[in-house]
């Protein structure tokens, strides 16, 4: 699948259920991009897919997403907030680590970390904190 770059933003198009780092490695590298934009039909982001990528600042995880694997988001040095829904179904081991300047906002109903999260789903992070709605 062809993935499109807009000046420092990475656009995942509509369409993509899974992403993992062999798919974005690439533009990654080649590329300072700073954010990512994910479409509203992924389900899945696998294990390291956003692994120690330290100039990325901005990702907005859709609603969609059910399952975030071990060490996803592990690194991001930039990132200043990540927002989780709470409708996320499995998060891995470590998926949110040393992210020492984010915070992480989970959005749902729950002020609690949702059943079939890991318990060490995030470690070195400035802040973990829960509201209903956005």
């Amino acid at each position: 699948m062809k993935y499109m770059i807009k000046g420092t933003a990475l656009i995942i198009p509509e369409g993509t259920k899974k992403i993992g780092f062999t798919d974005i490695c690439n533009y990654i590298y080649d590329n300072l991009i700073e954010e990512i934009l994910l479409p509203s039909t992924l389900e899945t982001i696998d294990a390291n897919t956003f692994f120690d990528f330290t100039e990325l600042k901005k990702i907005n995880i859709p609603k969609s997403v059910i399952e975030i694997g071990a060490q996803a988001f592990w690194g991001l040095d930039q990132m200043r907030e990540l927002i989780i829904p709470s409708t996320v179904k499995r998060v891995g081991k470590h998926a949110f680590c040393n992210i020492p300047q984010c915070k992480l906002v989970i959005v749902g109903e729950h002020q609690e970390i949702p059943n079939g999260w890991d318990a060490e789903f995030a470690a070195n992070v400035k802040e973990i904190c829960f509201v209903s709605k956005l």
